[in-house]
């Protein structure tokens, strides 16, 4: 078995790559604060001319606006593009080198994602966080461990994530090209995360099928962490199915890859 310290420079290398991109995560800022600012303005409508307080679907004004800007910034650092990546090396030719390499190639994918986390969480995430916080009513953690579960739920989340862009990324080997699938995918998961609309919005048939999916783990409930929402038994139900998903997609993920070898032909140079 490889050892995980092999997989290191790959996360370093990430890193660093990211550093030519800057420019491009600079005006990423604007266009997330840009995302709350539009969000505080419907959500302030929805709640104009009901009482000071006024709970929709089990949220004030206060939390919604705070649910909105927290999952923005969150969603700033968990974000990653593997199934771009893989689909970029398929199209290129450059999987063959990818896959001579001397490691799991789906572990390989997951640390430079990682890699590119870090960059987000430090370079990006927090200069994202600094104007939303100054212009908008954002609340604080409903206490220090509702903070503490919402860091822990948000590294799963990048796994979640991560892992089904892995899934999404392995169409390439047999379709080629992916470019419409990966952004059907973009916006379908920011709607079924909850990332867009907590799922106490979604008509009952839809949500209790939706509580079942791993797209909740991304955005609604380290959300419901971070506002305290959820306590006791309701806690380790969520991890529970937090974990039990990463779990599911990593294992989809080795029995797919295996698959999707068969289907590999390289072209280009």
């Amino acid at each position: 078995m490889t050892s995980a310290a092999v997989y290191i420079p790959f996360v370093r290398n990430a890193f660093l790559s990211m550093l030519a991109y800057r420019l491009r995560y600079y005006t990423g800022i604007l266009t997330y604060f840009v995302f709350v600012a539009v969000h505080y303005f419907i959500w302030s409508a929805v709640f104009a001319g009901r009482e000071p307080g006024a709970v929709i679907n089990g949220f004030t004004l206060d939390e919604m606006i705070t649910y909105v800007a927290v999952g923005w910034i969150a969603r700033s650092m968990y974000f990653s593009d593997i199934d771009e990546e893989i689909d970029d090396i398929v199209r290129t030719g450059q999987i063959g080198v990818y896959l001579l390499r001397p490691v799991n190639f789906q572990h390989m994918m997951l640390s430079q994602a990682f890699g590119g986390m870090l960059f987000r969480g430090l370079f990006f995430s927090l200069p994202v966080a600094i104007p939303i916080l100054l212009f908008f009513p954002v609340a604080p953690p409903a206490s220090v461990a509702s903070f503490v579960l919402f860091l822990f739920s948000m590294l799963i989340a990048f796994l979640v994530f991560a892992e089904i862009n892995f899934l999404v990324g392995l169409l390439a080997f047999k379709l080629k090209s992916i470019n419409g699938i990966v952004r059907a995918k973009y916006f379908l998961m920011q709607l079924l995360s909850g990332l867009l609309l907590p799922l106490t919005f979604f008509p009952n048939a839809f949500r209790v099928v939706l509580e079942w999916l791993p797209f909740q783990a991304m955005s609604y409930l380290p959300l419901q962490f971070y506002l305290g929402k959820l306590s006791g038994p309701e806690i380790v139900e969520a991890l529970a199915l937090q974990f039990g998903w990463i779990l599911v997609l990593y294992l989809l993920g080795r029995y797919f890859l295996s698959r999707a070898l068969y289907f590999l032909t390289l072209q280009g140079g």
